[in-house]
């Protein structure tokens, strides 16, 4: 169990990567562990406007001396993510984490796993391709977007799936860039040709996890879903981002996930 702390960080790095997503780097005392896919739960300004923190996968941890670089990729979409990309370097913020539970990167040399990222589903995956990569696990990374522009840190992508001796397939829903298309579909086109993976592990939008799980289900593929419920507490105390699963049970995902197999989840996912 890796434990969850309250971390006074400070900011080291904003870096814009699309027009509406960038890279936050944060610099927290001590040893920083986490697992891909777990995330941690970070307050936006020094006030009481925005009121609660926002959830945010984690997409590294570097040690840098006696701290921790944790690294998160997120999407402006309100004030919260506005206040964040628009932080100083030096200046304090809150990091709560990790929290919830991660992939699950037990595997062998002789596996190939397939990797899928939509859009600001990234983080998570590329913290596991790196990983994975570290480990010497074969994979082929899937990323995809709705046009070229938001295909994150693809250089990056690149040189974990090269390190891994993989493949990296880019889609476009628009065809600007890669195959056009969805993600799925390309998974769906390697598979059908005689591509095989002994599992899959993905984090994007959930029409695109839905798909998923019904491409898992049609080719018996066990596959592990990040999903991106609304959070905000993270500790399973608000139910906010409570999720049903297949034997009528209902969980908290900041508890029991964000990932779970999609063979726990009810029948919406596949």
């Amino acid at each position: 169990m890796i434990a969850c702390r309250d971390h006074d960080a400070a900011v080291e790095q904003v870096e814009s990567l699309s027009p509406h997503c960038f890279r936050l780097r944060l610099r927290c005392p001590g040893v920083v562990t986490a697992v891909p896919g777990q995330f941690a739960m970070l307050r936006c300004g020094d006030g009481l406007d925005p009121l609660l923190r926002r959830a945010f996968s984690i997409a590294g941890i570097e040690a840098h001396g006696d701290a921790s670089i944790v690294e998160l990729m997120i999407k402006e979409v309100g004030k919260g993510t506005s206040l964040l990309r628009q932080g100083r370097v030096g200046s304090r913020v809150r990091l709560l984490g990790p929290l919830g539970n991660g992939f699950s990167l037990v595997s062998s040399p002789t596996e190939t796993m397939a990797l899928l990222a939509g859009g600001i589903g990234l983080p998570p995956v590329l913290f596991a391709a790196e990983t994975l990569a570290l480990r010497a696990i074969p994979f082929d990374l899937y990323l995809g977007a709705a046009t070229f522009v938001e295909l994150l840190d693809v250089d990056r992508c690149n040189a974990a799936v090269r390190a891994a001796g993989g493949e990296l397939v880019l889609t476009t829903d628009d065809g600007s860039r890669g195959e056009a298309g969805l993600i799925t579909a390309a998974l769906e086109r390697r598979l059908a040709a005689g591509r095989r993976y002994t599992r899959a592990l993905a984090c994007g939008p959930n029409p695109m996890l839905r798909a998923l799980g019904r491409v898992s289900r049609t080719h018996t593929l066990s596959t592990e879903l990040s999903l991106e419920e609304p959070m905000a507490c993270g500790v399973g105390v608000c139910l906010g981002c409570v999720v049903e699963l297949a034997d009528g049970t209902f969980v908290a995902s900041c508890k029991e996930g964000p990932v779970f197999q999609v063979e726990r989840l009810t029948a919406r996912w596949s």
